[in-house]
């Protein structure tokens, strides 16, 4: 198939610059770009935004793309987004842990304290462990998000050991949780990163738009000016006046 450029002209309107790739991470920039009052045209592959924050609609059903959760505490979702348009639907603030003896509970006792019971020493993790849990959730909760920044970092894994969180709790819930957020099982993850993680799921809610998770890049889509972004057209390669489009 051939190619046409495109770069600082897109046809007869000048363009400063290109963005490729019309995920949540393109479109903020774009809308960045725009609000700054620079000329940019976004291109995007397929025929819809939002990357791997897609939704389909399958027989009457919303189904997301892949495993997908919201969460309202990010600096950016506050900045950039009308939460209430979402109309956003939020999980029960837990967990279920699977054991050898079935599932068990897991559940916030501050946002849900009549449920308390499910985190009695023994039913899940030893005294020891939730005291050590709540030691290290309430600091990360309570300090500034510089002093998280700054402090020695290490591996996720070293920081639970010494934090106090026993071997046994880390391999029944810390590594399975984690190991779906970050997209690796050994935790070498910094620990700067997951306490900063930790701290917005505490202080976030974790839901999912009532339409789905596609309804977030579509929200950040609709705020950008008509011919901005542009779908069904995958760039090739980069040159040096611009982008070659397929």
């Amino acid at each position: 198939m051939g190619q046409r450029s495109t770069g600082q002209t897109d046809g007869d309107v000048d363009v400063d610059v290109v963005v490729v790739g019309a995920g949540a991470a393109g479109l903020a920039c774009a809308a960045d770009l725009v609000a700054g009052g620079v000329r940019v045209r976004l291109f995007e592959a397929s025929d819809a935004v939002g990357g791997r924050m897609r939704t389909d609609r399958v027989a009457g059903f919303t189904v997301d793309r892949g495993f997908q959760v919201f969460n309202t505490s990010y600096p950016q979702v506050k900045r950039r987004l009308d939460l209430r348009a979402l109309r956003l639907r939020p999980f029960t603030p837990g967990v279920l842990v699977h054991t050898d003896d079935g599932f068990r509970r897991f559940v916030d006792p501050s946002r849900r304290p009549r449920e308390g019971r499910d985190l009695l020493p023994g039913r899940l993790a030893s005294a020891r462990d939730l005291a050590a849990l709540g030691v290290l959730s309430a600091r990360d909760v309570l300090a500034p998000v510089r002093y998280l920044r700054s402090r020695p970092d290490a591996s996720t894994l070293t920081a639970l050991a010494d934090a106090g969180v026993s071997a046994d709790l880390v391999e029944t819930f810390f590594r399975p949780f984690l190991s779906g957020i970050f997209l690796e099982d050994e935790l070498e993850t910094s620990a700067r990163f997951f306490h900063l993680v930790w701290r917005t799921m505490l202080r976030g809610t974790l839901c999912l738009p009532a339409d789905g998770i596609g309804a977030v890049p579509a929200q950040l889509a609709s705020g950008l000016p008509g011919g901005v972004l542009r779908t069904g057209e995958p760039v090739a390669a980069l040159t040096d006046g611009g982008v070659a489009l397929a």
